[in-house]
């Protein structure tokens, strides 16, 4: 089984995620697989040097806080940078589970529905976080309010992503209540997988 994990930025679904890898998930990030995509790959790094400069470029790959001085700040130029990073995003994401031998599957990915990506997976959950605690946690990464504000405005809002999603993740407690839902959700893939596997055996 494979689930997709969104939301809005600093909303937690990273530590879903963690939480989901602790139950037996073998999980992934796509903001992982892109930091592995700047720092590695190599094309990538030509294209996006060729296209943003090479002032993005630094000793270890692309310089992601040069290139997101550059990109933040133009929503064209970040709808061009996306357009270079989703392609093999998705074809990453989709090779980890084509070699994952594990029952559940589960990765984060902040625009899944913006990339058309919903219907590709066997569940959707979306982690829905208050205003004010978004901010302080975005805050604390070193995130102000005009950073995140140009954040959101590349993504659908959060009541969006909660209407498309098949699972709601509420993050308005502390860790405990999330950690809650996060074996909820588990025991509810695990009662689905049971009855899958005993119609399979009736078949």
């Amino acid at each position: 089984m494979t689930i997709a994990v969104t939301g809005p930025f600093a909303s937690g679904k990273s530590t879903f995620v963690r939480m989901l890898a602790e139950l037996g998930a073998q999980t992934a990030s796509a903001d992982e697989i892109v930091h592995d995509l700047l720092r590695w790959n190599e094309n990538a790094i030509s294209d996006i040097s060729e296209r943003f400069g090479e002032g993005v470029v630094g000793e270890e790959g692309v310089d992601r806080k040069a290139l997101g001085r550059v990109v933040f700040a133009d929503p064209e130029k970040l709808s061009e940078l996306e357009g270079v990073l989703h392609p093999l995003v998705h074809d990453e994401t989709d090779r980890l589970i084509s070699y994952c031998c594990c029952e559940v599957f589960a990765v984060e990915i902040p625009l899944l529905f913006e990339a058309g990506r919903g219907e590709d997976f066997d569940r959707t959950v979306a982690v829905v976080v208050p205003e004010g605690r978004q901010k302080a946690w975005a805050e604390a990464r070193g995130v102000d309010e005009g950073t995140l504000r140009a954040i959101e405005a590349r993504q659908l809002p959060a009541g969006e992503k909660a209407l498309r999603a098949d699972v709601v993740v509420e993050n308005d407690g502390g860790l405990d209540r999330l950690k809650r839902q996060a074996e909820e959700l588990w025991a509810d893939i695990s009662r689905e997988r049971s009855s899958e596997g005993g119609a399979e055996q009736e078949a």
